[in-house]
């Protein structure tokens, strides 16, 4: 499957400071990582650390993702089939209405060979650069045709590919297959996560719960196995969270969510990507998991059920360190 190399790539800012640029990240962020030189709709969280696939894990059993951009490194996918009576991939993919999600290079690889993502096949970075070429129309003999600072067009030749990887290039730690083409068994193919991610993210959830003693109710109900009751305790937890920092006894679920962002955006001045990564977060939470247990009961085994608290708890443990620090400021 061929990924489009974005033509939207977000300009300088105005400013000229590079904290102001949309996709910037702040300086020392995933070891060293500043920005993504565009303005997507979402940002991933650090590379590593498992990271990747609990971002996956967002979304419920099924979900497929489909790449839409590649930039510096990163994917970005749009998510669809979360939905039964929804299916198919949403008719436009950019849309704040749709549900998307960005995954480092790295990150895919390493899941990849896991076995804990399907849908992705490690290329080098030859064949990957020969593959967006493609994407962009390149042919045999022909030149590549560019807009100039003066909006005219100009020709020129198209840059030098990288070097097939040799015998070398396999010692050590590194690998030249370090670059993702989205496909499955030579196949276009959109990716998913496999039985064993979904089983490695629960368990690796489950057994990192830790109820904190200001809920004693959710401890109650997990402890008499009324897991659907607790995970609709801390679901209450988290919109009053969200109130609270707001500063508003007024608002619940996708229409909570917006106004929270807006408050991180006017009065803590969040950078873009944060922004971006929070409403990522909170919104597949309110429609995937708080929205499935708020209106009626639902049985389900007790390592999922600590597996979304843990998920939900530590959102909330997010929630309430941003009001923490609107009070230092």
């Amino acid at each position: 499957m061929l990924v489009r190399v974005s033509e939207e790539k977000s300009k300088a800012p105005e400013s000229g400071s590079i904290t102001d640029h949309p996709g910037w990240f702040g300086a020392g962020y995933g070891g060293g990582i500043m920005a993504i030189h565009a303005n997507w709709p979402a940002y991933p969280c650090a590379p590593g650390d498992g990271h990747g696939l609990f971002d996956l894990a967002q979304f419920p059993v099924g979900t497929r993702f489909e790449p839409i951009d590649d930039i510096d490194r990163c994917v970005l996918f749009v998510a669809y089939d979360y939905d039964p009576k929804k299916p198919g991939r949403p008719e436009k993919p950019w849309s704040k209405y749709a549900y998307q999600i960005a995954i480092w290079h790295e990150d895919l690889i390493a899941l990849s060979k896991q076995g804990l993502i399907e849908g992705v096949t490690p290329i080098s970075e030859r064949e990957w650069r020969l593959r967006q070429r493609v994407e962009a129309g390149w042919q045999w003999g022909k030149k590549l045709h560019g807009q100039e600072k003066d909006g005219t067009i100009s020709a020129r030749d198209w840059p030098s590919l990288p070097e097939l990887p040799n015998e070398n290039d396999f010692w050590g730690e590194t690998d030249p297959y370090n670059y993702p083409a989205f496909e499955h068994r030579g196949v276009d193919s959109p990716m998913t996560v496999t039985a064993a991610g979904w089983a490695t993210v629960t368990e690796q959830l489950a057994t990192s719960f830790e109820m904190p003693d200001a809920l004693p109710a959710v401890r109650t109900n997990l402890d008499s196995g009324h897991y659907d009751t607790a995970l609709r305790e801390v679901g209450v937890e988290v919109e009053e969270a969200l109130r609270a920092i707001i500063g508003s006894d007024d608002g619940y679920g996708q229409g909570l969510v917006d106004k929270f962002i807006k408050h991180l955006d006017d009065e803590l001045f969040a950078y873009n990507t944060t922004l971006k990564i929070y409403r990522l977060r909170l919104r597949t939470y309110f429609k995937f998991t708080r929205n499935l247990y708020a209106h009626k009961k639902k049985p389900l085994e007790r390592a999922l059920a600590l597996a979304q608290a843990t998920h939900a708890l530590q959102l909330l443990d997010d929630i309430k360190n941003a009001a923490a620090d609107r009070q230092e400021e």
